[in-house]
């Protein structure tokens, strides 16, 4: 079977592209084809790990001409990606079966709305990363989605074991601290962050991401220069993001639209208390008293009276709620489960063809 990835596989901070890599080295049984494009050392290293396995192709744009696939997976919604999966029909004499997964709700905000909704209507088989993106494209689009398979977490890599020594320090961090990770855009909530880190002035509370815009990095920038125990890191590799989980007391998620967000499942893989809001897939993951709460973001005060609540936990309470996280994640959100789940997918539409 060859299936295609219109995406450059080895960038991992895109988190697309992460959940089709994991998919790729979890199924040596199918052939994948993607692009090459690293913007990073980590990139690269990456790279290495990943072309080097004879089942995982790097191709060019060109390929897409001289090769045929039996199919097209994409799970971002680019012209890019309309334009590869229409050139892997044609090639493959309209029996390259296409798939998209849709990685957040539907929401005319997108920069690229129009393209995800020609891919949920093109698609021969949609997947969805959670039931809340399923819901809203029946609603919004009409259109029944074939398949629920959630993103997932790589158990191995985000474990306390694994995590390198913090220097604290020298990033100028004071211990207990509270953790935002993630790209600093209204549609994030750093706002709440903030917001939350004013009431409690004496813990620090750390901020691990890059910005979409200029625009955004001066507003938050500036934002974040008010408060003297708000630490603005900007954005960081994967091995200091779980460096930085690893040390931390809570991860604050208060994000508006979500589809199923790779930063908590990992906090959660962590062992970390996750604070987020009661809105879009965030209830899936986030489960009252198991792996966090949900709280809602017009009362700051009650986000920063459960942090209070964490800061007094005991080494065994800080010990029990981490295994009882870990093991939610462990059980819902492996990526050996789903990358089976996908590969079974894979078999049944196979037979479209």
């Amino acid at each position: 079977m060859r299936v295609l990835y219109p995406i450059n596989l080895d960038r991992w901070k895109f988190p697309i592209a992460t959940c089709l890599r994991e998919l790729t080295v979890r199924n040596p049984q199918i052939d994948f084809y993607s692009f090459s494009s690293p913007t990073s050392d980590e990139d690269r290293q990456l790279g290495e790990h990943l072309w080097s396995r004879s089942h995982i192709h790097k191709i060019s744009t060109i390929d897409l001409l001289k090769q045929s696939f039996d199919i097209i997976h994409h799970a971002s919604a680019t012209p890019r990606n309309l334009t590869a999966a229409t050139l892997a029909r044609t090639r493959s004499l309209g029996k390259c079966v296409h798939i998209f997964t849709a990685p957040i709700q539907p929401h005319t905000t997108d920069d690229f709305y129009k393209q995800y909704v020609e891919s949920v209507r093109r698609a021969d088989v949609v997947a969805a990363v959670s039931h809340a993106v399923a819901n809203d494209i029946h609603a919004q689009l009409d259109r029944k989605v074939d398949a629920v398979i959630p993103n997932g977490v790589d158990l191995q890599f985000f474990s306390t074991e694994a995590a390198e020594p913090l220097d604290c320090e020298a990033l100028g961090i004071r211990q207990p601290y509270v953790l935002f990770v993630g790209v600093l855009t209204p549609r994030k909530r750093p706002d709440v962050f903030m917001q939350v880190a004013s009431l409690m002035p004496t813990i620090d509370f750390v901020m691990a991401g890059g910005f979409y815009t200029a625009e955004e990095e001066a507003q938050f920038t500036k934002a974040a220069q008010e408060h003297a125990n708000l630490k603005l890191l900007g954005a960081q590799s994967r091995t200091r993001v779980r460096s930085l989980m690893a040390k931390a007391t809570a991860l604050v998620f208060p994000s508006e639209l979500e589809g199923l967000p790779l930063t908590v499942l990992e906090a959660l893989a962590m062992g970390l208390p996750v604070l987020a809001q009661p809105k879009s897939s965030l209830p899936e993951a986030v489960v009252e008293d198991v792996t966090g709460w949900l709280l809602p973001v017009d009362r700051p005060q009650l986000w920063a009276d459960k942090l209070n609540e964490i800061l007094q936990w005991s080494d065994s309470q800080r010990h029990d709620f981490a295994q009882q996280a870990r093991g939610f994640v462990t059980k819902h959100y492996s990526w050996d489960t789903i990358a089976q789940q996908y590969a079974d997918l894979y078999q049944q539409v196979s037979r479209m063809r």
